[in-house]
């Protein structure tokens, strides 16, 4: 079933910045079940950009606007079609801990207490409880918050209950991955978990508490959000602030 998607990024400087250098993760990631039948991508003041894999598959584009500006923009939109299949290859790093997903004595025995009998009822009970336990709070974190913090503080967003699921289920055995994209009916990106069982990546919202399902693009996938920022960018100038509006949008054809 194909689904059209369209992501508009749009960042208003105070002032004029100088040699803004970019790093966009914004096009869908091509994968066993889901496939990129077109895309565009359109960064204004940029006239030249490049685009390439990362180390986990994800397609970059990086470039550098040298002229003075006060806005930077990005628009890509494109068609992606599902089929039926799943991705079986699995990267042995996203098994171990990394500084935002660190599994705590406390936050372990948090996931023992969910464990079932099989792999497939463990990830589901655990992210059930995951998402009863952290309060859905926007404003609570930033990107810098660890799974530890967000698990004390028992607040977050969606990056944060990713962050505690993914320290759990690998702090039980089970290998996990972060997952950046888009979903239909959110006009924000979103983030949400895969857990490796049974020779295959699943997919798990645990914000929305309900397994990954068609209308979920996915843009890409990493050890945690650090692997998987849309955007990112270093800028030269004064005491400069930035407005940074994202909007999002996901259609079934």
């Amino acid at each position: 079933m194909p689904w059209v998607y369209e992501f508009s990024s749009k960042s208003k400087f105070s002032q004029e910045v100088n040699s803004h250098a970019f790093l966009l993760r914004c096009v869908p990631k091509e994968t066993e079940y889901q496939h990129v039948i077109k895309s565009g991508t359109i960064i204004p003041g940029c006239w030249r950009y490049f685009d390439q894999r990362d180390g986990f598959g994800n397609t970059l584009f990086w470039g550098e606007i040298i002229e003075p500006h006060n806005v930077f923009s990005v628009l890509s939109h494109g068609i992606v079609d599902y089929s039926e299949g799943a991705e079986s290859v699995c990267n042995p790093v996203f098994r171990f801990p990394t500084r935002l997903t660190t599994c705590t004595p406390e936050m372990l025995d948090f996931a023992l207490s969910a464990k079932c009998s099989n792999d497939a009822e463990t990830v589901t009970n655990l992210a059930a409880k995951v998402r009863e336990l952290i309060s859905y709070t926007p404003g609570s974190t930033n990107i810098a918050t660890s799974a530890q913090t967000a698990f004390e503080n028992r607040c977050g967003v969606c990056q944060d209950i990713s962050h505690v699921l993914i320290a759990c289920l690998r702090g039980v055995g089970i290998t996990a991955r972060y997952v950046s994209g888009y979903v239909e009916g959110l006009t924000l990106s979103h983030a949400w978990t895969e857990a490796y069982y049974n020779g295959t990546w699943h997919g798990i919202d645990a914000t929305e508490n309900r397994t990954v399902s068609e209308g979920y693009i996915k843009i890409a996938d990493g050890r945690d959000a650090s692997d998987c920022s849309l955007n990112r960018g270093v800028f030269s100038g004064g005491n400069i602030f930035e407005n940074l509006e994202i909007n999002i949008s996901v259609k079934r054809i």
